[in-house]
């Protein structure tokens, strides 16, 4: 696709040089590049919606019911209001992004709970064990559990990259798995991702995180 469009752009850039000349073979040039890429384009969106369409699965199945019900649309990106809020006993309105960001992460993430000490006469479960090996194959069924068309994270890559290309990503990925376990390392960028907010379906209002 990229290649195409860069082709029409290209193309695109000689015919505005030769737009005097009507009977100059870069009309036809880029006339036919066009209609190559939008063509193009149609058709790997159609057969995208199908692919997912074929191998949707619970809880997808919720998603796909209500984009093939939904009304029709002018494809305008839906805006989030103001929200209303409650910070302590004091009822607040997040006008700005920066505050409907902080408002609807109270939401996503609340604080977390206090820390007890054991307490004696008490039975705990058993600890955990540290984790085993990790194998090339759980590395490989992991990848290929992964959600296709879920938006990729910081990083950018798509989960469908990852889930095709798992048996020649697993023979680098494994040595890096084993090393993390038995030094016990962390990966700071693993630590960062990015959380799509989007509207739940059939609200009567969207004006409180919640509606999110």
């Amino acid at each position: 696709m990229t290649i195409l469009r860069k082709k029409a752009n290209k193309l695109g850039r000689q015919l505005f040089k030769q737009k005097a000349d009507c009977k100059h073979v870069i009309h036809t040039e880029h006339a036919e590049a066009s209609k190559k890429y939008v063509s193009t384009l149609k058709n790997t969106k159609q057969q995208h919606w199908r692919s997912w369409l074929e191998r949707v699965k619970d809880p997808d199945i919720y998603a796909m019911q209500h984009l093939i019900s939904a009304l029709a649309s002018n494809g305008g990106k839906a805006r989030i209001l103001a929200l209303k809020y409650r910070a302590g006993e004091v009822d607040k309105m997040a006008i700005t992004n920066v505050e409907k960001g902080t408002a609807l992460a109270k939401g996503f993430f609340p604080r977390k709970l206090l820390t007890q000490d054991p307490q004696e006469g008490e039975k705990y479960p058993k600890e955990c064990s540290k984790a085993g090996k990790v194998t090339k194959e759980q590395i490989q069924k992991q990848l290929k559990k992964l959600k296709l068309y879920k938006a990729p994270g910081p990083d950018g890559i798509p989960n469908i990259v990852l889930t095709k290309n798992a048996n020649l990503l697993v023979e680098r990925l494994h040595p890096i798995y084993v090393v993390m376990l038995d030094k016990n390392l962390q990966y700071s960028p693993w630590k960062t991702f990015t959380t799509i907010v989007l509207r739940k379906p059939g609200k009567p209002y969207y004006d409180v995180p919640k509606a999110y």
